[in-house]
């Protein structure tokens, strides 16, 4: 635990049963393909290598072995978001309020984060809910300082 987890607790209702409570909850939106920070950067980057190697033939030497250790970057940060809630969440997602967000990322006292889908109430629709391991959980409004919004298992 971290004092920043601490501070981020999220009040659970059954705090009695047997698994652990969610020490935080962030809601978060897609970011548009080109505004993810997996895609533009390696773009770019894509690019002035092709302009290196096909403008500049003083550079050809640095392009050509360049190129291949951008490929293994990109490679590397493709299995990241595959392989690690965190880094998808930093690359391919923006956290933002409930009422935008699509997904959640709970994270339990111990164990990995996940996402789940936010989903709203067809009755109330300023009533967000996520399932996290079979589990309802009714999300609340953010607070003011902007953290974790407050939820509740149901």
């Amino acid at each position: 635990w971290t004092a920043n987890a601490r501070m981020n607790a999220i009040p659970v209702a059954d705090e009695d049963s047997d698994d652990l409570p969610l020490v935080r909850v962030r809601c978060y939106a897609r970011r548009a393909l080109h505004w993810r920070l997996d895609v533009a950067p390696l773009c770019a980057a894509y690019a002035a290598a092709f302009g290196a190697y096909a403008l500049r033939p003083e550079l050809e030497e640095v392009a050509v072995v360049g190129t291949p250790c951008l490929v293994l970057a990109h490679l590397l940060l493709f299995l990241a978001t595959h392989w690690s809630v965190r880094v998808r969440c930093a690359t391919q997602l923006y956290a933002c309020p409930p009422a935008r967000a699509s997904l959640v990322c709970a994270e339990p006292a111990s164990g990995a984060p996940r996402l789940c889908p936010l989903e709203r109430e067809a009755a109330a629709p300023d009533a967000f809910f996520f399932t996290y391991h079979k589990r309802k959980y009714l999300l609340g409004a953010a607070g003011k300082g902007g953290g974790s919004p407050p939820c509740r298992q149901l």
